[in-house]
């Protein structure tokens, strides 16, 4: 399987362009010749020498990690620091490294999603949208290829319509057209239109001129001036029924994320109601107040510091703290997944050795 395969699975899933301006997402390690080929994929959240040589022995010649390894790059490699050491053991090994931080943080399903649904709560909204916005995608074609058209757009997106029209279209007519200089054929023709996101539109556009008969269509994009609510840090989510009561959640995040030691905030209580969440993963204090504002009854995140929890006493809203190897360690689900369903039958392996590197005493 090439490099290229594996790393087109994961970015359809989680496009690049929605990381964050400081992240530094995507390959960071290629293999030696280039787009070779990929014997195996050990997954991860953190690239160490020792998921290195865990990587070695399975076989595996890439790994994919939710952290990135090359984070504010190098100024040598010497192995001076625990990332220069694993780098370098990478190339000697041969092992190429991709990582897919913050893009996986802010795609449809990623892991504020992925928490919720270990929690059974029903998403709906983020909390921190990226911007992601909507365009309209109309091709015009001849009525013989709108079905090739259709699909081919369907492949991008969920639905498109389409019209049948009367036109012309480039061929081998009698009439010429002396300003585009192309000759002009009389048929029957077909619009089809596709509402799609930025980040999928460049996908459209190349899968329409990879086309046959391209040269027949006519291809015009138009912005709706909307917004996607789908993309972007951390998600409210509504727990089942009725919610829980505060103990009942506290030990659901044990239960779920597995984590022996939560701090909370000063509204938590025992006995308090919890039915609408907010979740994000990683480190997101920062969006306190605005989980806040929104009404939500508890904010589930990670390296919440302590003037955070003592600006957030005098808030309605309990926050809680699972760590941040906790809240993230379910990419290598979500990178597993991604993978194996784009590419069955491939040997795709998550790490057996990796460890929380924060220990509770």
């Amino acid at each position: 399987m090439k490099l290229s395969a594996i790393i087109n699975a994961i970015e359809e899933f989680a496009p690049l362009p929605l990381q964050e301006k400081w992240d530094n997402s995507g390959l960071q390690i290629g293999l030696p010749d280039g787009n070779g080929e990929v014997t195996g994929v050990l997954i991860c959240l953190d690239a160490t020498v020792a998921i290195v040589e865990e990587a070695s022995r399975r076989g595996c010649n890439l790994i994919v990690s939710h952290h990135p390894l090359i984070f504010k790059g190098f100024k040598h490699l010497t192995g001076s620091t625990p990332q220069e050491e694993t780098a370098a053991a990478a190339i000697r090994a041969g092992i190429a490294v991709y990582s897919a931080h913050t893009s996986l943080d802010s795609t449809v399903g990623g892991i504020s999603y992925f928490m919720a649904s270990l929690l059974g709560a029903v998403t709906g909204g983020v909390v921190e949208p990226a911007g992601v916005e909507y365009y309209t995608v109309g091709v015009t074609c001849p009525r013989a290829m709108s079905s090739d058209v259709r699909l081919v757009l369907l492949g991008n997106t969920d639905s498109c319509t389409y019209s049948d029209i009367e036109g012309e279209s480039a061929g081998a007519g009698e009439d010429f057209d002396p300003v585009n200089g192309i000759r002009l054929i009389h048929e029957p023709l077909t619009c089809v239109k596709i509402d799609v996101d930025s980040l999928r539109l460049g996908g459209v556009l190349r899968s329409l001129s990879g086309m046959p008969g391209y040269d027949k269509m006519s291809v015009e994009v138009s912005a709706l001036h909307r917004r996607s609510s789908d993309y972007g840090l951390g998600v409210y989510a509504t727990l089942p029924g009725d919610g829980m009561t505060g103990a009942e959640f506290v030990e659901a995040l044990r239960r779920v994320f597995g984590t022996p030691c939560i701090k909370a905030s000063a509204a938590y209580h025992p006995d308090m109601k919890i039915r609408r969440i907010a979740l994000c993963g990683g480190s997101a204090p920062d969006f306190i107040c605005k989980a806040a504002a929104a009404g939500v009854d508890a904010y589930v995140t990670a390296d919440v510091r302590y003037h955070d929890f003592a600006n957030a006493s005098c808030l309605p809203m309990a926050v809680f703290d699972i760590g941040h190897f906790e809240s993230e360690i379910c990419a290598k689900d979500i990178f597993y997944h991604v993978i194996t369903k784009k590419i069955a039958n491939f040997a795709v392996y998550k790490s057996e050795i990796e460890t929380n590197p924060v220990k509770y005493l």
